[in-house]
């Protein structure tokens, strides 16, 4: 019996060890799931952040446009005080030109015409263009409207007993050159002196 389990003892060892797994390897790495799930999560994070991003941008550029609209009148009422109260006749007036930043508007020696402001749209520098605004009031409570170029600042005097006693500036927009203000009647927002 002794022979027996001592046949025994070395069968079932050597069972043992034919049964055994090769090792594992020690590298650790992520397995393809865990790959997968976080490629989706990035994806997903992806798509809620860029359409905000997007909009962000827009916002951005319709604000740089507010600035511009702003930087023309300052240079408008400027202009209008060495004037003696008359407002330039023109988005292209010379005389206008010298009051943007940059510019000598000295009213002896040589004039030298300021730096337009930038449009975000083009990133260029864009002088005023003229607008059509013959009554501010009415213009400001209707609803935006196509106004022109992306970006663009519009100026246009109004005169009042032939003296350009008043002016209205405008702002073109990201929607193709809509007007900026917000999307119902009541919202154009016009720069004026009214």
């Amino acid at each position: 019996m002794g022979i027996f389990l001592e046949g025994y003892k070395s069968m079932s060892v050597r069972k043992i060890t034919m049964r055994r797994r090769p090792q594992q390897r020690s590298m650790s790495g992520f397995t393809l799931i865990e790959l997968l799930v976080v490629v989706i999560i990035i994806g997903i994070l992806a798509a809620i952040a860029l359409p905000n991003f997007i909009g962000a941008q827009d916002k951005a550029k319709e604000a740089a446009v507010k600035a511009n609209m702003h930087t023309a009148q300052v240079a408008a009422e400027v202009f209008s005080t060495d004037a003696g109260g008359t407002y330039p006749a023109t988005a292209t007036d010379a005389g206008w030109k010298t009051y943007f930043p940059g510019g000598n508007s000295a009213q002896s020696g040589t004039l030298v015409g300021g730096n337009y402001p930038i449009n975000p749209f083009k990133n260029a520098a864009e002088a005023p263009v003229a607008g059509a605004v013959v009554d501010v009031a009415a213009t400001r409570a209707a609803a935006p409207s196509a106004l022109g170029s992306q970006g663009s600042v519009y100026y246009n005097a109004i005169a009042n007993g032939g003296v350009n006693s008043s002016y209205a500036i405008q702002g073109a927009g990201k929607v193709p050159g809509n007007s900026l203000g917000g999307a119902s009647v009541g919202t154009t927002l016009v720069l004026s002196n009214q």
